[in-house]
């Protein structure tokens, strides 16, 4: 975590310089809502974003500057040593994203080139279109990210060509279909006609910033949403519950679901097939993840642009858990790769999210920009509230930075102060 509290600690002479220079970066993101470092990266002017809550830096149910300053567009920015304006946001201990009621911008004025909005699917990306014409008149996350323009992701990007365009979106085309825990039927699933016809008007659209503008653009793809924390088996679902459950193996249910068992002390929700993905649903969303991947990365071919293997590296990361620090990550709550949703990742997967990032740009054009270090990356999972380290079942977590907080605080997932190093003197 990097906040307030936990800033300065980034300047002492044990910290190291990759998480002195991030630390230089939050200070003038809340002075300026700009991510940047001292020097500019020769071969570039500007990177921008496009995509959905990822993008936005989402955590836990929320975006504000806590959450939005440690995303991997930030980090994939700082390494370049590329300027990235955010739209920067205020919360409170009832935020939810989506919502405005209680978050607002920090600079409403501010033109962000991170325009991501969560909850984007590719049709929003090209359609929704933000109408606010005064802070006040702000009501929507679209809104509260492009002000004050009144265009869609796409259009602000055209408006103002980057040299680096960051293009991660489809998550939510598949999403619903695993995160809508009560109707659990595979049923919300974009249809891959509607998604190829969207996609091939995206590339058509970026095939114009590239031959006009010079636009570097770097795609990727949509991970297997069948293996986020949000999903639990069995063993999963009744350590959170604590105690024995009804769930046939191969089949998987929600983390919302198990908080439910949990607080009523049964497994009765089990019975209703809704509250349960079967194999055979499953099956159904990987198959449409497959067919979409392959549409991603037939378009980007057709630009020549690259295309971050998420999908791969995710499943590497779930098959052969990656180790920092003795503590091995894992996508189960609380196991380092996931936020306090299971949806959205955590500080932790959001620096190695951009490593991925930074490693096929480096590839494909040529480039030579550093990843994340070792060393920082240890000091990443340190201080990342989202990871019970010491296996008491509990988070540090960061109260205050929305609902989701909030209420993990309430029923006692979170606020283990010993999770976090120590501030020094």
């Amino acid at each position: 975590m990097i906040s307030h509290q936990h800033a300065d600690s980034l300047f002492t002479s044990t910290a190291t310089p990759g998480a002195r220079r991030l630390a230089v970066s939050l200070g003038l993101s809340l002075l300026l809502g700009t991510i940047a470092t001292a020097t500019a990266w020769a071969d570039s002017s500007a990177v921008a974003v496009i995509g959905d809550s990822i993008g936005e830096g989402v955590q836990s149910a929320d975006a504000a500057w806590q959450t939005q300053v440690t995303s991997y567009a930030a980090w994939v920015a700082t390494q370049q040593g590329t300027p990235l304006t955010l739209p920067l946001i205020n919360t409170n201990a009832l935020g939810v994203v989506g919502s405005t009621r209680g978050r607002h911008r920090i600079e409403p004025d501010l033109i962000a080139s991170n325009v991501a909005v969560s909850g984007a699917g590719l049709s929003s990306l090209l359609g929704n279109r933000a109408d606010a014409d005064r802070p006040r008149a702000i009501n929507s996350e679209t809104d509260l990210v492009l002000y004050p323009r009144q265009q869609t992701q796409l259009e602000a990007i055209e408006a103002a060509p980057p040299q680096w365009l960051l293009c991660w979106i489809g998550n939510n085309d598949v999403l619903s279909a695993v995160t809508s825990f009560g109707s659990l039927d595979a049923s919300q699933l974009t249809p891959a006609a509607e998604f190829e016809a969207d996609f091939i008007a995206l590339t058509d659209r970026l095939d114009a910033l590239i031959n006009n503008h010079g636009t570097r653009v770097v795609f990727a793809n949509i991970p297997d949403v069948t293996d986020i924390a949000f999903l639990l088996d069995r063993a999963a679902a009744e350590a959170l519950t604590g105690f024995s459950l009804e769930l046939p193996a191969g089949t998987l249910t929600s983390l919302p679901a198990a908080l439910l068992m949990r607080y009523f002390g049964d497994d009765a929700l089990l019975e209703r097939p809704n509250f349960v993905l079967t194999q055979e649903e499953l099956e159904v969303i990987q198959d449409r993840i497959r067919v979409l991947n392959s549409i991603i990365a037939r378009e980007a071919g057709r630009l020549g642009m690259p295309v971050v293997d998420i999908n791969a590296v995710f499943k590497a990361w779930v098959e052969n858990p990656i180790s920092i620090d003795g503590f091995t990550l894992s996508n189960q709550p609380f196991g380092g790769l996931f936020s306090t949703d299971g949806v959205h990742p955590s500080n932790t997967g959001h620096a190695l999210i951009a490593n991925e990032f930074i490693a096929t740009i480096n590839q494909h054009f040529g480039a030579s920009i550093a990843p994340i270090d070792p060393e920082t990356l240890s000091f990443v999972f340190q201080t990342d509230p989202y990871i019970d380290k010491n296996g008491d079942g509990r988070i540090a977590g960061r109260p205050g930075v929305g609902l989701l907080e909030s209420l993990a605080l309430l029923i006692g997932l979170s606020g283990d102060s010993r999770e976090l190093p120590a501030s020094e003197p």
